[in-house]
């Protein structure tokens, strides 16, 4: 198939009893080809600094993302206090819903949250990779949760992407990013494509679909929570999205918020999107 030719459908659908205990929550999609998700030159360390100017080999200098990262660190520091932080509106959105799944936000912390306490602890944003890195500074510039998929890695039925929020089961095992085992106790919200758990809300992305040096179109997701904004997700999703391609470079093909209260599923085409090396 030509990449003019190239489709995919992307269907979404909410779980029923999602919808009963979860009102006015949104998912916002977008998807990113040709992207570039491995810096030659990128820093192992998980400080910032000490990192020269090669270029990545799509034009854009690892200095100038981590001089970029800098900038926004001292933005972070000039903005927030520790004290004060959990009291910021749209945080405190964030940690109410955690109550209402049962996890205790002052243990485990939205990821907007954490990743600004870890800036205003003095340690900075980890050095991760491009897209990754363009993700965790659209985070704590909008306070909106994110996740980034190698798009290549999802399952698809018949070049349908099938995309579902619903509770886990009861006993359901995950390995997270970082090989970390969990299982679930049945409480836990997830994002599933047709065959697997792709996200654990509050928890984090599987290990098994997430972006890698070859990886080279995306998915990005940004969560949005009962009570938030929905121009602060929208705002938030076209933040990600700008950061993944001044980062990583790449063409943006789709973008779209979906409303978990919407009882049918959503179909759209986005067209030349995910053939591998197009």
């Amino acid at each position: 198939m030509s990449e003019a030719s190239a489709a995919i459908e992307l269907r979404f659908s909410v779980e029923e009893r999602v919808r009963q205990k979860f009102e006015d929550i949104h998912i916002g999609v977008a998807i990113l080809r040709n992207c570039l998700s491995e810096s030659k030159n990128e820093s192992k360390s998980e400080g910032v600094g000490g990192v020269s100017a090669e270029k990545t080999g799509k034009g854009i200098e690892r200095e100038w993302i981590e001089r970029e990262r800098r900038e926004i660190e001292e933005e972070i520091r000039r903005t927030y206090d520790l004290h004060t932080l959990k009291d910021v509106p749209l945080l405190r959105i964030q940690r109410d819903f955690f109550w209402r799944m049962g996890v205790d936000p002052t243990k485990v912390r939205p990821a907007s949250e954490a990743l600004i306490r870890r800036i205003l602890a003095g340690s900075g944003l980890p050095s991760i990779s491009p897209v990754v890195d363009a993700c965790n500074i659209a985070s704590v510039k909008t306070l909106i949760t994110f996740s980034a998929f190698d798009l290549e890695r999802l399952s698809k039925e018949n070049e349908i992407l099938h995309l579902k929020v619903r509770f886990a089961s009861e006993g359901e095992e995950v390995t997270l990013i970082g090989n970390r085992k969990r299982r679930l106790t049945g409480r836990e919200l997830v994002l599933t494509d047709a065959e697997k758990v792709l996200c654990v809300y509050v928890h984090g992305d599987v290990e098994a679909t997430k972006v890698q040096e070859a990886t080279k179109n995306v998915l990005l997701v940004a969560y949005g929570v009962p009570k938030l904004p929905l121009k602060d997700l929208e705002r938030g999703l076209a933040a990600a999205s700008e950061y993944v391609r001044r980062f990583a470079g790449g063409e943006e093909v789709f973008r779209k918020i979906f409303s978990l209260f919407q009882r049918n599923s959503y179909s759209y085409h986005a067209h030349s999107c995910w053939k591998a090396g197009k």
